[in-house]
């Protein structure tokens, strides 16, 4: 083969083969391409393809053809279509187009990128878990392959390791096939052992919020049978595994080449890998050597092998992504999903945080027993029972290549025809007991209370101990609270900053004058900015309730948590704070008045003696400005008149006598206990729990300490220069300007 190759390629006159991989985004609901300033999760399939073709270049296999390999990722590069068709145009060049990891939602983007391609000439190969999934599961002649072989895009369905060079060696002949399928035979697939590992491109990783982040199969398939998983109709249910040596080499060259320091193992079930004893302890090696990585991987919640989770940390994992699906059995029973056992959800959580390892579940809603009622139920006991550390939340969909899609399109069912639509973000399907806007209330609330305040401060309190998981939390918060509820995109497609481009709009959508385009630009950058300083400010709530204190620290807010205890009892404060919550409805502004100063005094926590004198005078002053208040009211209603009544006999009923002194001489012996470096202003007190907090902090502060963590894990390749800068940038691009912005020197 690789002779005929050679002959045609001289015949044709080609020199150089450009191979432009391109990761394509999705549109949003407004119609415009979805794309960050700096991405997240970057793609493997196009280090996969990456990988492949340089493997193509280095065995030589297509002759003296010198190959040149583009890789792009639309959610945070901008797709280049003019100087691409330039690229095709040069003299001896043969170029070719290759759309890869086409997810469903992703089709329509896809799709009217290769058209552009296309019209000008280039050829343009389609491949992903849609046109595999839809093939073999449906066939060739479903309408929406057919559309991209009317459209002169070639379709490629299944894995192509080992058929990748022949499809190029097809490209240079001129003589592509309308569709590849590769992926017919399930029992028959792609023997991984040997396979050529994926390449990771520096150009596309700079686009990325952390250049350090890799991705690696270290298997395919996944032996379980969910209704409504698509991955056992395209890589499988037979176990295909890499070698250990093999994915242990590749983690030790990108360390030194390329300074991978954390990996997303993108296999759909790491668990069930015959070599994941080999796996682990080839890493481990690794780890031992002085290779400081770290990854992340995807497990079932069947039992594990002995020593699978103690191996899995000791190896380096820090995050495990479950599939938990659902908490009620019915939903587990209507998905196939028998592996899946609630009972045991809250033990196999805790193996492993006893591990130091984050737990991310995969959560749906819509299974068939889902209610309005019963969805905020299921999410409460998720967050009190379970206790997960992070979760994804998704809304059923069936997918093509799915066993739950091949059932409804055989009976007929209604599926909403868009497939931008169907990204499990959005409601596709008729739901037997909510309506659309419920179901789609139930999944809004669910990451609304999942990434409260509240849990948050939870979820981050018992890590506490552990600083380097305490901060990788923080940083995920961080991305997931903006994507989910500031930006209103699903974490997993979404990154920082939303970019839109005017002209880059889905057909059928008018694309607006420039003024009207600034104009709505205006409104939505401005509403970031004052969304994020409300989530600033939360997160440094946050913060500081849950950062990990010295002992000197814990020790003086136990002594004062006891002795400020104490005397709010005393004083009867959790009482005040009852009437006078009750009364504030009915109260005129002048009664009003007199509460006001009171919310700040009691929630203030005493640090020395003077201050509990300061506090017990203005305390005992209350009475006087009660009595005062009564005669300045005479003519009042008769509610007030019994709320003065009420507190006044509150107020006499309270006797204190020498217990002031014992208080005194207890705060003389604390001043010598307080932690030098503490901001005293900003510890707050709780009268109904007895308990001191902080509440109020500087935020610069707040931020150097943040972002310095975040700096020496190399999670985030940000300077607050470089945001500045993309800000204006997508702000003033519209009205062709041209800005730009020196970086700070300090980490932002």
């Amino acid at each position: 083969m690789n002779q005929s190759v050679v002959e045609s390629v001289k015949h044709n006159g080609v020199k150089r083969l450009e191979v432009v991989l391109i990761k394509p985004s999705k549109y949003d609901d407004e119609g415009y391409v979805i794309r960050f300033w700096k991405g997240v999760l970057p793609s493997n399939t196009l280090n996969v393809l990456h990988g492949l073709t340089e493997d193509v270049k280095d065995r030589g296999v297509l002759g003296n053809i010198k190959i040149n390999i583009v890789t792009f990722d639309e959610t945070a590069e901008k797709i280049p279509v003019k100087k691409i068709i330039r690229w095709s145009r040069r003299p001896s060049t043969k170029l070719i187009v290759c759309l890869v990891g086409v997810q469903t939602n992703q089709l329509p983007r896809a799709k009217e990128l290769g058209k552009q391609f296309r019209a000008a000439g280039i050829d343009v190969l389609l491949g992903g878990f849609h046109t595999s999934g839809t093939i073999n599961m449906l066939g060739e002649q479903e309408p929406d392959i057919q559309e991209l072989v009317k459209d002169s895009i070639c379709v490629v369905s299944g894995e192509v390791e080992g058929k990748w060079e022949g499809i190029l060696a097809d490209v240079l002949r001129g003589e592509l096939k309308p569709i590849y399928s590769f992926a017919q035979d399930l029992q028959n697939l792609v023997d991984l052992k040997d396979a050529p590992p994926p390449v990771i491109s520096p150009k596309t990783m700079r686009h990325f919020s952390y250049s350090g982040f890799g991705t690696l199969d270290t298997s395919r398939g996944c032996p379980f049978a969910c209704s409504f998983c698509t991955i056992i109709n395209v890589q499988g249910r037979k176990m295909r595994e890499r070698d250990p040596e093999a994915v242990a080499d590749l983690v030790r060259k990108n360390y030194f080449e390329r300074g991978i320091r954390f990996y997303f193992f993108t296999d759909d079930n790491f668990a069930r890998k015959k070599l994941w004893r080999e796996t682990f302890e080839a890493l481990i090696r690794l780890q031992e050597e002085g290779l400081k990585f770290s990854y992340m991987i995807q497990v079932d919640l069947a039992r594990k092998p002995k020593d699978f989770v103690r191996l899995a940390a000791k190896a380096g994992c820090t995050q495990v992504f479950i599939g938990m699906e659902s908490v009620n059995p019915e939903n587990l029973k209507a998905a196939s999903k028998g592996q899946n056992h609630v009972d045991e959800y809250e033990q196999i959580a805790r193996e492993w945080y006893d591990a130091g390892v984050v737990v991310h579940v995969g959560y749906i809603i819509g299974f068939p027993f889902d209610t309005k009622e019963q969805v905020p139920q299921d999410i409460q006991y998720l967050m009190d029972v379970v206790k997960p550390d992070q979760a994804s939340f998704f809304m059923l969909t069936p997918l093509p290549g799915s066993e739950d899609h091949r059932k409804m399109k055989k009976a007929g069912e209604w599926i909403d025809p868009d497939f931008n639509k169907r990204d499990s973000f959005h409601v596709t399907i008729k739901h037997p007991k909510m309506t659309a806007e419920e179901w789609t209330q139930a999944y809004d609330n669910a990451w609304v209370r999942f990434y409260s305040k509240e849990n948050m401060i939870r979820i981050l309190s018992r890590w506490s101990h552990n600083p380097g998981v305490y901060w990788n939390l923080m940083s995920i918060f961080f991305w997931y609270k903006n994507a989910a509820l500031i930006e209103k995109e699903h974490p997993m497609v979404a990154g920082f900053f939303r970019l839109k481009e005017r002209t880059s709009r889905r057909p059928g959508f008018a694309i607006d004058p420039l003024r009207v385009h600034l104009w709505k630009r205006s409104k939505e950058v401005i509403q970031l900015f004052l969304s994020w300083g409300h989530f600033l400010k939360e997160m440094e709530e946050i913060w500081l309730q849950t950062r990990k204190k010295s002992e000197k620290e814990e020790r003086w807010l136990e002594e004062i948590q006891r002795i400020q205890g104490e005397i709010w009892q005393a004083l009867k404060i959790t009482e005040w704070q009852k009437v006078c919550s009750n009364a504030r409805a009915t109260l005129p502004a002048k009664a009003m008045a007199l509460l006001d100063p009171f919310e700040e005094l009691s929630s203030k926590i005493l640090f020395t003696r003077k201050d509990l004198n300061r506090f017990l005078k203005q305390w005992e002053g209350l009475q006087n400005r009660i009595h005062d208040l009564r005669r300045s009211l005479a003519l009042e209603e008769d509610t007030v008149h019994r709320w003065l009544d009420e507190v006044g006999q509150l107020h006499k009923s309270i006797r204190i006598g020498s217990r002031i002194q014992e208080w005194q001489e207890t705060y003389s012996r604390l001043r010598h206990g307080l932690p030098s470096k503490m901001r005293l202003p900003h510890v707050r007190f709780d009268a109904f729990s007895n308990r001191a907090f902080y509440s109020r902090q500087d935020l610069n502060k707040f931020w150097s300490s943040t972002l310095s963590h975040l700096q020496r894990k190399r999670f985030w390749n940000i300077r607050p220069g470089m945001l500045v800068a993309a800000l204006l940038k997508d702000f003033f691009l519209t009205a062709s300007f041209a800005f730009t912005f020196r970086a700070h020197s300090r980490p932002g």
